[in-house]
């Protein structure tokens, strides 16, 4: 069971890196009118990540889970899910710097997943 857990737990550990990455980076503002300093997330941010955290821990697909991209039902709600989607936009790209072992194993796991659906797509 560990194994089939492992991309879960990855993603658990992942989403607050790059929330991090992705206030530093947008939210300097907020931040300092906040007060927050070093690695601390905005209020805005620390929601957002509780939130995720939250959805991942309720998700019904933990054993055998791929990316939350991947999934055919969404989870979140429509205005969180556009701001973790600007999180990902923001934060997937300077990944590679930081974590580019999980920054390529996303990218060939994405390029996978659209080769099957494409495969399913002409199959039918």
């Amino acid at each position: 069971m560990k194994n089939e857990l492992s991309a879960w737990e990855k993603e658990k550990k992942l989403i607050p890196v790059m929330i991090k990455k992705y206030c530093r980076g947008r939210h300097k503002q907020e931040r300092k009118a906040q007060g927050v300093k070093g690695g601390d997330t905005c209020a805005e941010c620390r929601e957002l990540t509780e939130y995720a955290l939250f959805r991942l821990e309720q998700c019904p697909f933990k054993v055998n889970k791929k990316f939350c991209s991947f999934c055919r039902i969404h989870c979140y709600k429509p205005d969180m899910r556009e701001k973790i989607k600007a999180v990902m936009k923001y934060s997937g790209p300077r990944m590679i710097a930081t974590h580019p072992i999980f920054a390529l194993s996303h990218v060939v796991q994405m390029i996978k997943y659209k080769k099957r659906l494409k495969a399913e797509a002409e199959k039918k």
